[in-house]
């Protein structure tokens, strides 16, 4: 830099003569490595040396240099050559590709660029943050010390208050990596709702290390509580967010989750959550009033997945789910790290969630497969986290390992396919009956000649299985009959059924034809057993029995053709299928009692599975009794999304023989450019009871939001308002919430409450 202003000087004297001659010069500029000057008036001193400019002043770093660009611009201008300073004041600006600083006077250096302004706004176009501060330090060429600073992400209007700022003792902020306040109240159109003593925040468009929006609580059970995130950046491809924190009635709690991705069929995530409880479940405390009395201080919930490509149809995959008592999970669900932020991440980055809290066994397990044109081999190893504490039942049974290998290959010399399944199982209980089977089914398949409309297979096969048994635990558990047993079975299957197709013309909306195929099927399934032995009947291989069954189905098949937007398509448009079986070994001995035989037809079972747009789906299932029991199944689904990101979707179930009758709805819609609504409901129609319901109503103008929402559970109801700043790389969320008694929810936004780039 110095000899570059020395040549400045040379070139100086030489192009402007005239100039020093006289001491000034009229309007012009004097270009000098690495600067050029630009000024309605130019004067140039030489004891000491300087240049003073008036007028539309214009100072600007040229670009034969490795320097970044930098603009300054001012009503008036002077530069000290030999102390390369520069003096400005008046509509003073200051530009860099990053940054757009304006003041109304400063002292530059241009060495080391570090500058004191006062009176000083900056600008980060990138990621749209404004500061601004009476007395502001510029310490390097990308950090800036603000003075009793404001700061906010929204656009300014002049003369109006922004939607939400920091108004800080003293402001920290250093391009692409953070902003740290001291002494901070967050105003909201002017009103002060918040004060921080100290915060850090993460000011970049790019991943950065920092801390995230704190959560703070305020509950029955835990009350006032504080977590405050911090995300490391470990690498382009991973990172770790660290969750301490502390909750006033139960004590220290700390979360950590990590992230990594190797490439798009690659990756991991392991999370886990831990508390030292001091609140025990008590007989007049009992959570959820189900007789479970925990005890466990120490408790925890780890959870994870991977998914691994090895090349070549060589792919593993690891699920973790372990936790110290059924209660964790239910408890704080809703908490920031809790199961309904993993559960959606782990939905969106893997495409499988996690096992409903309410379900108190928590399987983890790893599996190994691998594919080749004509076969599949797959082995696994699964371990269940038994939490359901009953001694009177037997514990949740261990896959330790399973191996599957089948195929299907073709014989040259015959129309005939030879298939085969086999495996190896060990499960293992801690309690109960434990068993290792090995099984093999070989079968040949072949097709029927049956003409040129009717087609049909028939298949016929041995399957060999093998057992060796024992239990653990107590008495009451104990395996009474030989441990080593087996089973041979032999089967044959066979399949008729023809298809009719049709194209019908069609005048409705964009669809201009419809192709109906409908195809009745007939089948007849036989499995014979050599003996009758003492099996478990862990799994549906154990429960394998005699057979001879009758089936019938009706199939219709629907795809729809058109034009749009001067577009040709054709589009499956969904199926129904009606099926019904008759099973000739069905007890009949006692007709004249119905409940004392097994009734020889099944259920008349219809599907119904339509698209009537292409991202509306619509799924009925029903079964109906033949035998004077009417509807023994509902199973209606239907949801709909937009290509913005609405959704609504509507579930009804009912089964009689579980006595499951629920229905679900959940809407999720944008009302118009700042207004959205969400809202769920469960409800037990045999109860008349509401399981859960949640209504949300968000406000989201340019650069805030605002959350109405209520809530209602069998265990709660809370209420909450949660206010979110937009354009820090996560937003704030302050809510209230409680149970609708005046308690309060300071609760984090997290990017998880809203969406807005639907």
């Amino acid at each position: 830099m110095r000899k570059l202003l020395n040549r400045k000087k040379l070139a100086a004297l030489a192009t402007s003569f005239a100039c020093l001659l006289a001491n000034q010069c009229a309007a012009g500029d004097i270009t000098s490595e690495p600067w050029d000057i630009t000024a309605d008036k130019i004067t140039r001193y030489t004891k000491p040396e300087a240049i003073v400019a008036e007028g539309n002043v214009v100072l600007r770093r040229t670009k034969d240099t490795n320097e970044k660009p930098l603009t300054i611009k001012a009503d008036w201008i002077r530069y000290d050559i030999e102390a390369e300073r520069v003096y400005a004041k008046g509509n003073l600006s200051m530009l860099t590709a990053d940054q757009d600083v304006n003041a109304l006077e400063a002292v530059i250096d241009l060495k080391d660029e570090t500058a004191t302004l006062t009176e000083t706004t900056l600008v980060v176009p990138e990621n749209n943050l404004h500061f601004s501060g009476r007395e502001v330090e510029k310490t390097d060429p990308v950090t800036y010390l603000f003075k009793k600073g404001d700061f906010t992400a929204c656009k300014l209007e002049e003369g109006k208050e922004p939607p939400w700022r920091f108004q800080a003792d003293e402001a920290l902020f250093k391009v692409e990596k953070v902003v740290v306040l001291k002494h901070t109240v967050l105003r909201v159109k002017g009103v002060p709702v918040l004060y921080v003593p100290y915060m850090a925040l993460p000011a970049n468009t790019k991943r950065k290390t920092g801390f995230l929006f704190p959560e703070i609580s305020q509950s029955d059970r835990s009350g006032t509580g504080l977590v405050t995130p911090y995300f490391i950046d470990l690498s382009p491809s991973s990172d770790i967010t660290l969750y301490p924190g502390y909750l006033a009635k139960r004590g220290a709690t700390v979360g950590a989750e990590f992230r990594h991705i190797s490439d798009y069929n690659s990756r991991e995530t392991i999370a886990a959550s831990f508390l030292h409880d001091k609140l025990d479940d008590a007989d007049g405390d009992d959570y959820k009033s189900d007789d479970y009395l925990r005890t466990e201080k120490n408790r925890y919930w780890i959870r994870g997945k991977l998914d691994h490509d090895f090349g070549n149809n060589l792919q593993a995959k690891i699920d973790l789910d372990l936790a110290s008592d059924r209660d964790f999970i239910e408890e704080f669900r809703r908490n920031v790290n809790g199961f309904n932020d993993s559960d959606r991440s782990f939905l969106k980055d893997f495409n499988r969630g996690l096992t409903e809290e309410t379900i108190p066994y928590r399987p983890s397990q790893i599996q190994l497969t691998k594919t080749w044109s004509s076969s599949f081999l797959g082995a696994q190893m699964v371990g269940i986290d038994d939490l359901a504490d009953d001694d009177n039942v037997q514990s949740q049974a261990n896959t330790l390992p399973q191996v599957l290998y089948s195929g299907i290959v073709e014989l040259e010399s015959m129309p005939v396919s030879f298939s085969w399944d086999s495996g190896y199982v060990h499960y293992w209980r801690e309690e109960g009956v434990n068993e290792q089977r090995f099984d093999i089914h070989p079968q040949l398949i072949a097709p029927l000649p049956l003409g040129q409309y009717i087609e049909g297979t028939v298949s016929s096969g041995i399957r060999e299985t093998a057992y060796r048994i024992d239990s653990n635990g107590s008495d009451a558990f104990d395996w009474a009959f030989d441990r080593n047993q087996n089973r041979t079975a032999w089967n044959f299957d066979t399949n008729i059924g023809t298809t009719l197709a049709r194209d019908f013309d069609m005048n409705l909306g964009s669809v201009s034809q419809l192709n109906h195929a409908i195809r009745p099927e007939i089948g007849y399934s036989y499995v014979t057993l050599d003996r009758e032995d003492e099996l478990p009947d862990i799994d549906e291989i154990d429960l394998l029995g005699p057979k001879s069954l009758i089936s019938y189905s009706l199939n219709n098949y629907f795809r729809v053709s058109g034009s749009k937007d001067d577009k040709e398509y054709d589009r499956y448009l969904g199926y129904l299928k009606i099926i019904q079986s008759y099973d000739i070994h069905a007890d009949r001995n006692n007709v004249d009692e119905l409940d004392d035989y097994t009734a020889p037809f099944s259920d008349v079972i219809l599907k119904l599975n339509l698209y009537p747009l292409p991202r509306w789906q619509t799924r009925y299932q029903t079964a109906y009794s033949v035998y004077g029991e009417g509807i023994t199944k509902y199973d209606l689904y239907t949801r709909y999304t937009s290509t913005r990101g609405d959704s609504v979707s509507l579930d009804y179930r009912y089964t009689q023989d579980t006595d499951i009758n629920q229905f679900n709805a959940e809407v999720v819609t944008r009302l118009s450019d700042m207004w959205y609504l969400e809202a769920d409901l469960k409800q037990s129609l045999d109860e008349n009871s509401i399981t859960s319901a949640s209504f949300g109503l968000t406000y989201h103008p340019q650069c805030w939001a605002i959350k109405f929402m209520a809530e209602k559970s069998s265990d709660d109801q809370r209420v909450a308002v949660l206010f979110s700043l937009v354009g820090l790389g996560q937003s704030l969320g302050i809510g209230f919430s409680g149970d609708l008694q005046g308690s309060f929810d300071l609760d984090s936004g997290g990017g998880n409450d809203f969406d807005f780039d639907q």
